[in-house]
């Protein structure tokens, strides 16, 4: 088993005045500086603007399953997360963690 990194990035559109007014409320919690960051959960970030939102996940998958895998799962759980919002396109990208090389000084 081995972890990825994937961000699934996109942008709102066609919201509500009602979704806009949740999402506004809601700005504190998912602000791109607070802390949302990759987790299995999902970190969810976007602007006061509502117009671009990132979600970063961790998915762990089995050694056969490989990038496919993990994509499709995180994309699954952020179009779950938006439900009803509306988005337009979203983009997709995986960091598979055993390419990650860590610095020691």
């Amino acid at each position: 088993m081995h972890d990825y990194r994937v961000m699934v990035r996109g942008r709102f559109a066609g919201l509500s005045d009602g979704q806009k007014a949740e999402l506004t409320a809601r700005l504190a919690e998912h602000d791109v500086l607070s802390g949302n960051g990759f987790s299995k959960e999902g970190g969810f970030a976007y602007l006061p603007d509502l117009g671009p939102f990132t979600f970063r996940y961790v998915v762990t998958v089995e050694d056969e399953e490989g990038e496919r895998e993990a994509v499709e799962r995180a994309l699954a759980k952020a179009k779950s997360r938006l439900g009803a919002y509306g988005h337009g396109e979203l983009s997709v990208s995986a960091t598979d963690m055993r390419d990650i090389k860590i610095r020691r000084r």
